[in-house]
């Protein structure tokens, strides 16, 4: 990752990977956060509350301000791989799922082109199997963890193969977004041990 200390470009293209994963992470826990109450599981929602929609899209327009391919093309394929997982369902579109992906993956080909479209597919999609594979535990009612679908070690190698993909694809991008993984986790995970222990003396008082 030296080359973002010298680069402004490279500044911009993580910086811009790292804020649509944080977008990706924030319309993830929106999408389940029904499943993840009835789980007891933190859900970024219930800190932002209301202001889940306003917060997304503004940072959102930071990412595409940095980088709009880059961003754009992330976010198109965190969509497309979400609609990939109601296939049958009929969107608020009238399509189905996976006419809704197809369309989303057509678009984001013919705006930004193969590489940078198919280096952020794969990058998505490495990331949703390892996040499964690590979720296996917790999501054992859920019948959309693809470590339930295919197999624990499966989706480890296939999540694997996919990051690989998109490491040949886009080196830097790829790259960008492993780290970027391992930051909003960690962000998150304090963001959430400081909010539990504002709330727990409350709790106790009541």
């Amino acid at each position: 990752m030296w080359p973002i200390i010298f680069n402004p470009f490279a500044l911009k293209t993580f910086l811009s990977v790292f804020l649509t994963g944080m977008v990706v992470k924030i319309m993830d826990d929106y999408m389940d956060m029904e499943f993840d109450e009835l789980i007891k599981k933190d859900n970024i929602t219930r800190i932002l509350r209301l202001g889940t929609l306003p917060y997304a899209l503004f940072i959102f327009s930071l990412a595409c301000i940095l980088n709009p391919p880059t961003a754009i093309s992330l976010f198109f394929a965190s969509f497309s791989t979400g609609m990939a997982g109601n296939l049958n369902a009929k969107m608020p579109s009238g399509l189905y799922g996976y006419q809704e992906s197809i369309l989303t993956i057509i678009m984001a080909v013919v705006l930004f082109g193969a590489v940078e479209t198919f280096s952020s597919l794969f990058l998505i999609i490495a990331i949703q199997l390892w996040d499964d594979y690590a979720d296996y535990r917790t999501d054992i009612y859920s019948t959309k963890n693809w470590a339930f679908l295919l197999g624990k070690n499966e989706c480890l190698l296939l999540g694997i193969i996919f990051f690989i993909s998109s490491l040949y694809l886009d080196f830097f991008k790829a790259l960008s977004g492993i780290f970027s993984l391992g930051a909003i986790v960690n962000i998150i995970n304090l963001w959430f041990h400081n909010v539990n222990k504002l709330e727990k003396p409350d709790e106790e008082a009541a």
